[in-house]
């Protein structure tokens, strides 16, 4: 009957806990990976990208892509899904979306001291005490990361941890019995108002992820069955958004009461845009020329191009690393590193990523070279707009061929 959540800092042996809690009670273990692998399954995205969406750093991108919010929308729908589930033990990031009104749902957090986590951290790994230390601080770097973005996207709304275990001075044992006797009581029965809450949860998490699929990314509250949908900016023919977010809303919720709220920042100079799935969302824009790599990034994004800014090839080549883009304009006259050399690295390490050569510098000899070497083509500035535009989405579509290739 009862339903549990375990969240730790990494290291505190939540493996361990979970485990002996599990037993005891006959509870099914899910964690985070079971978790991606199901919203991954049911919502057509790569696990890949839950992975780096969840754990990883942002995106330089992600301002237009809104890639994260989208994974994160998914993954929420599934927990929320299996939040109407008895005898569970969600293991991992899933126990911080739990809302305060799910009073049934007990959390607990797995904490302790550094020294504690090193011991446990090289009972699985050969490493080092340096490199253990460095992993510990990638593993609390990409939780931070989690929580941060949970209280920027909605403060207040999730409870906090209902027990608070100290790892380093509690054996595996002694911390099951403290959660299995909490889970035992009366507190974790649910009340008809805990019961409606976790469908609303359910209900709201469904229509957020049927939604960010199509390219909204809105905040969706439900109570007792009714849906809001939250627009805080502006919109420019809302009556044709508010249709096409009843239509989506009406294919995932039926005839579910609805109401599309514009917000407070309706009237904000930026706009609101789904996003658009026939168009590259990644163009990186390579040039040491800052004020034209940044107009023409504006430019493609009122064209629906997402776009991000580099300056030199040494930085290129890390978001390229971190964070693969769809496109690439590069220039050939850099400082550091020239652009041909930017390009054959490129190619070497990501060689499905279409490079565009973009220079005023470079003559036909300059180009035929980048052309050889794997370049999928080459403008001179200053570049007709239209050409350009055409050039990115031929590009793109080559990617999205290989892609479907691969």
């Amino acid at each position: 009957m009862p339903i549990l959540t375990i969240y730790s800092a990494a290291y505190c042996q939540e493996q361990e806990v979970a485990g002996a809690v599990a037993k005891a009670l006959s509870l099914k273990v899910l964690e985070d990976r079971q978790i991606i692998a199901e919203a991954a399954s049911t919502y057509g995205l790569s696990e890949n990208k839950f992975y780096r969406a969840l754990f990883g750093k942002p995106s330089v991108f992600n301002t237009f892509t809104r890639e994260r919010e989208r994974c994160v929308s998914c993954y929420k729908a599934v927990v929320a899904r299996r939040l109407l589930e008895d005898d569970l033990l969600l293991l991992g990031l899933a126990g911080s979306l739990v809302p305060k009104t799910m009073t049934h749902v007990l959390k607990v957090c797995l904490a302790a001291d550094e020294a504690f986590r090193l011991q446990t951290a090289a009972r699985s790994h050969h490493l080092d005490p340096k490199a253990l230390t460095k992993l510990i601080a990638q593993e609390d770097e990409a939780r931070t990361r989690w929580t941060d973005f949970l209280a920027q996207k909605d403060p207040g709304r999730s409870s906090p941890c209902d027990i608070l275990i100290p790892m380093d001075a509690t054996p595996v044992q002694d911390a099951a019995d403290l959660i299995q006797d909490r889970a035992q009581r009366a507190v974790t029965l649910p009340t008809q108002e805990s019961s409606q809450a976790a469908m609303d949860f359910a209900l709201a998490a469904r229509v957020e992820a049927a939604l960010a699929v199509k390219g909204h990314v809105l905040r969706t509250d439900v109570k007792l069955g009714r849906i809001e949908l939250h627009v805080d900016k502006n919109v420019v023919r809302p009556e044709r958004l508010e249709e096409e977010l009843r239509a989506i809303v009406r294919d995932e919720a039926g005839d579910a009461p609805l109401e599309v709220r514009l917000g407070p920042d309706i009237y904000r100079t930026d706009v609101y845009r789904p996003f658009d799935f026939e168009n590259p969302a990644k163009v990186l824009v390579v040039d040491d020329e800052r004020d034209f790599a940044v107009t023409l990034s504006e430019r493609l994004k009122m064209r629906e191009m997402g776009a991000a800014v580099v300056t030199s090839g040494e930085q290129a080549l890390r978001v390229v690393e971190e964070d693969e883009p769809e496109v690439i304009l590069l220039d050939l006259k850099m400082p550091e590193i020239h652009g041909m050399d930017v390009l054959r690295m490129i190619r070497q390490g990501h060689p499905r990523v279409p490079v565009i050569i973009l220079s005023g510098t470079g003559n036909e000899k300059d180009f035929q070279t980048c052309l050889n070497q794997g370049a999928f083509a080459c403008l001179q500035k200053p570049v007709d707009f239209k050409e350009l535009t055409e050039t990115i989405r031929r590009a793109y579509a080559t990617l999205d061929t290989e892609r479907k290739k691969g």
